[in-house]
């Protein structure tokens, strides 16, 4: 390509959306990707007539008018279309019985919990003012981000001095500030895993901003996850860039402390006048940057930031009636304890119970699905489990690795069994995947399934913001945003705005 104006390393949603944002405002973008398929964790794969997606179960904020729907329609050219879910869209089961249903209505939410609860109304209404500043306090934190480095150290104290309050303090705090009843509190923090760490670690922000994005009901795109790469993939051709496959990207290069362009792992030089990586902080800093630069004490702040749990997952092909099997089109998470701090599965011990499953039927959620029906079940494990096999090649980590895949795919599917035991009659074909997985096609430190963890500690660090102290030198996605499809989206359109400010005219005007 001639006259490439921008780089990207990196198609995930965060790559994708920074990208197609530059192309709408005139930028030609070269986007790099080192998979066979661009669209990170939104993409799909598929096995004979079954069709899963990866990352993509439920979205937020996806009504007309909404911010976020707004930036979606804007990057796509409102190319796609979201099924929004019936009445519940996340169901959550625990030991005893007890079975809570998240409806559509935000109302109804607190209506059925103060009549579940009725000596918790005055505290739930206080947790959900709580929820409510938390989250928008955000505005003026991700607004300074945009500023020059003056202008953002003279104004962050001012515009994002709630943000700092409600971000660095836990979860488990406001909680308990709040909420008298432990069992409620369980209930309030279950969603904990769209974000990572429990309650004791998560930074109350990002739990407030999550709870908040799926207050008036959850979304699925229609036509399945792989609609996103697919429409933001278009919106960077027609503005004249291109998204490269099987593209691995080996370095940045930089001269006199200015990025020019990248080195591909084959040697191919790429040039342009900016460089942005979508590829999360902590691998920016070990894979992409110069050794010297590694050790500046912007990129030692990020590096020493924790990454978010990596999973296990099971995608399972089914036949036949599923809704009598117990399939349903809203998220069912199941749990073992009401103990929220029990998070990964001990699969050293062969008696042991992943503390929660995560399962999802994007088939029924998708009104154009085609082929048969699908289900994925996904829990949490330490990465320490896998170290042994850590920088093997993809289908050649030997037998033992084999067996202990097979180990772990049968306990699983016998704990999920538990719950549902009618839909193992409709089970016809399984597939398990390791957190290896995700290193290998997402290249994500340590399988981290979301990026960095959401602690109080990630939003205090100065690092993660789209500028770097290097020129021309960009960070995008998730990990300058906040976590999942949405946060990727908006941590792409951040960066994007950071170099083109009247992106946010353009999105405040459509």
């Amino acid at each position: 390509m001639e006259g490439i104006d921008v780089i990207v390393i990196g198609t995930g949603m965060g790559g994708l959306s920074c990208g197609a944002a530059l192309a709408r405002m005139g930028q030609r973008v070269l986007a790099l990707e080192q998979h066979y398929v661009p669209g990170g964790m939104t993409h799909t794969f598929k096995r004979k007539n079954y069709i899963w997606d990866v990352g993509v179960h439920c979205l937020g904020e996806m009504d007309e008018g909404r911010f976020p729907r707004r930036i979606l329609d804007w990057l796509t050219d409102k190319q796609i279309a979201m099924h929004k879910y019936d009445k519940v869209y996340d169901s959550f089961h625990f030991p005893d019985g007890v079975k809570i249903d998240l409806p559509i209505d935000r109302d109804q939410y607190f209506a059925d919990l103060v009549r579940r609860f009725p000596d918790e109304e005055k505290g739930l209404k206080a947790y959900k003012k709580a929820v409510d500043k938390a989250a928008k306090s955000g505005y003026g934190h991700f607004f300074t981000q945009l500023l020059p480095h003056v202008w953002g150290k003279l104004l962050t104290p001012i515009l994002a001095h709630s943000f700092k309050r409600w971000s660095q303090t836990t979860t488990q705090k406001v909680l308990e500030r709040t909420i008298q009843n432990g069992q409620l509190r369980t209930i309030l923090a279950a969603q904990w895993g769209y974000y990572g760490p429990p309650p004791s670690r998560s930074s109350f922000y990002i739990h407030a901003v999550t709870t908040r994005h799926f207050w008036h009901g959850g979304f699925y795109p229609v036509g399945g996850s792989k609609v996103f790469g697919d429409a933001l993939v278009r919106a960077i051709q027609q503005g004249g860039g291109e998204v490269l496959t099987r593209t691995p990207v080996k370095r940045v290069i930089f001269e006199n402390n200015r990025a020019v362009g990248v080195e591909l792992q084959n040697g191919q030089l790429y040039h342009a006048p900016v460089v942005i990586s979508a590829i999360g902080a902590k691998a920016t800093v070990s894979n992409l940057l110069p050794p010297e630069f590694q050790q500046s004490s912007w990129a030692q702040s990020i590096m020493k930031l924790t990454q978010s749990p990596c999973h296990v997952a099971l995608y399972l092909g089914l036949e036949g009636n599923i809704l009598e099997g117990g399939a349903r089109a809203s998220n069912q998470w199941f749990y073992e304890s009401y103990d929220l701090e029990k998070t990964a599965w001990d699969v050293s011990d062969p008696n042991s119970l992943a503390p929660i499953l995560y399962v999802s039927f994007p088939s029924l959620k998708d009104p154009k699905h085609e082929g048969g029906h699908t289900a994925e079940v996904v829990t949490f494990v330490p990465y320490q489990a896998f170290t042994q096999w850590e920088g093997t090649a993809k289908g050649k980590r030997g037998d033992e690795y084999l067996r202990f895949k097979k180990n772990l795919e049968q306990r699983l599917l016998a704990q999920l069994f538990k719950w549902m035991p009618k839909l193992k009659q409709h089970v016809v074909h399984c597939e398990f995947s390791t957190p290896l997985s995700t290193v290998h096609y997402c290249r994500a430190p340590q399988g981290a399934i979301y990026g960095i963890s959401p602690t109080p500690e990630r939003f205090a660090c100065k690092s993660l913001r789209p500028a770097t102290p290097y020129k021309n030198f960009y960070l995008t996605g998730s990990d300058v945003g906040t976590l999942g499809v949405v946060g990727a989206m908006i941590g792409g359109v951040l960066s994007a705005a950071r170099l083109k400010p009247k992106i946010w005219g353009k999105l405040r005007n459509d």
